[in-house]
């Protein structure tokens, strides 16, 4: 049986020894049916891609490309993904286009963008390449930084590990890498709490090890207040532990699942840094509060208030497309000059 890889080569043969229909179903890259025998390469555009067999005698093949970069990224400018007014988007929220996500973010004085690039049922490492590289481009291009985060699930940690490593190594085709990675530690599925805080932290050293020290990571943590009202969701977080690998935590301070009245946003959103640092050991530990739910926050003026209470370096809602036009006026004191 013939090698499953091929390496792409010169389209023109191809085309005229196999009768190819090219479709692209959501989630997946191209496919190509293919009728006749193969055994070419094909250049697309001068880039190199790998057609991997999935199944042979005229079914479906799938074409990877291009391929994964095999380094870390460079590091970007220390702690500047973190700083000042934040929002998040997800490759796989398509309501708006990435030039409309930009444009939305800028419009209203978003210094940085956090931005999802995995999920579960992604069918590969990355979500979306070309959606990935036109927010981080277009960000850029507006002075935005941007923030990519994956959610591991601790089932599989070669997966979980592989994700993350595409993320922080994904350059778009003029050369753009993303500024910052935010590890989101949160998933609970795996029933064994010791083993799903070992998996985490060796995956966090992991990436500490392979990207270096002076690449930008964040922790993007449960909120401390959480897991004393919730007992069982992750007995044992380990905060001060997470701190030897990540230069900034990211607690999910949602005060409107707890309450919407300001005493509570209040509250909930200023113990949750207080205590994350106690937790840590670190008075100074920087944080950049994220708080939502955005579209069931109605004290945004309250939700800054904690922020500038607490001198965390940063905030934001969760997430973009939920923020209320009305709120942007009050999040605008979140920004710094940098």
């Amino acid at each position: 049986m013939p090698n499953r890889t091929w390496m792409l080569g010169v389209a023109v043969v191809f085309l005229a020894l196999a009768s190819v229909a090219l479709s692209e179903p959501a989630d997946e890259g191209p496919r190509w049916m293919l009728t006749g025998d193969v055994g070419t390469k094909i250049l697309d555009a001068g880039r190199q891609h790998t057609l991997t067999i999935d199944r042979l005698d005229g079914e479906l093949l799938r074409l990877h490309g291009p391929k994964p970069q095999a380094a870390p990224p460079a590091p970007g400018e220390e702690l500047a993904a973190f700083a000042g007014l934040s929002t998040w988007i997800d490759t796989y929220d398509t309501d708006l286009t990435p030039a409309q996500q930009v444009d939305l973010a800028a419009a209203n004085g978003v210094q940085a963008i956090y931005l999802q690039v995995s999920r579960e049922s992604t069918n590969g490492a990355l979500h979306d390449h070309e959606r990935l590289a036109e927010v981080i481009e277009l960000a850029h291009d507006a002075g935005l930084r941007v923030m990519v985060w994956t959610i591991p699930e601790f089932e599989d940690p070669d997966t979980d590990l592989a994700r993350a490593k595409a993320a922080m190594a994904f350059v778009t085709p003029r050369g753009d890498r993303p500024d910052a990675f935010g590890l989101d530690i949160e998933v609970d599925d795996l029933a064994d709490v010791g083993l799903r805080t070992q998996r985490v932290l060796e995956l966090s050293a992991e990436l500490r090890s392979w990207v270096g020290p002076d690449y930008p990571m964040a922790a993007i943590v449960l909120p401390p207040m959480q897991l004393e009202v919730n007992t069982t969701w992750w007995p044992g977080f380990p905060y001060a532990e997470l701190a030897e690998h990540y230069d900034v935590f990211v607690p999910m301070s949602y005060s409107s699942y707890r309450g919407t009245d300001t005493v509570i946003t209040h509250q909930w959103n200023h113990d949750n840094v207080v205590r994350l640092r106690q937790l840590v050991g670190d008075p100074d530990l920087p944080v950049h509060l994220a708080g939502g739910i955005a579209d069931r926050l109605p004290e945004v003026e309250t939700f800054v208030r904690a922020a500038q209470d607490t001198g965390v370096i940063g905030a934001g809602l969760y997430d973009l497309r939920t923020t209320p036009p009305a709120a942007w006026a009050a999040l605008q004191a979140l920004r710094t000059d940098g």
